[in-house]
């Protein structure tokens, strides 16, 4: 893209570290290659674990709709999802790393979700 590696942008947070860095490119979300790749095995790994309870529990609206035993099913994977998205919250916040939200404001004004 033009103009990516034209520099002088203002510092940035790295999600991973949480300490301030001077991006190269206009894009650039991590401090260094390492912790883009850190971030995104355990992002990755995470989400393994997390995507078949969450198109359970979206599926079968938290248990309240399908047969009986997809409701059931359906309440016990939300019930693990929640769970799950707590503990991981707990892991970033005792590890230091930035709240997702935030790192997707970050994506999202650096134009990377825009699809």
């Amino acid at each position: 893209m033009p103009g990516q590696q034209a520099g002088g942008w203002p510092p940035r947070e790295c999600p991973e570290c949480r300490k301030l860095f001077e991006p190269n490119r206009a894009n650039q979300l991590f401090c260094t290659s390492q912790h883009n790749a850190d971030w995104n095995n355990w992002a990755t790994a995470r989400g393994r674990v997390l995507t078949p309870f969450s198109i359970v529990a979206r599926t079968t609206r938290n248990g309240t709709r399908g047969t009986p035993k997809a409701r059931e099913i359906g309440k016990k994977a939300s019930s693990r999802h929640n769970a799950l998205i707590q503990q991981y919250r707990d892991e970033d916040r005792t590890a230091g790393r930035m709240e997702w939200a935030e790192y997707m404001i970050q994506r999202f004004r650096l134009g990377l979700d825009t699809r």
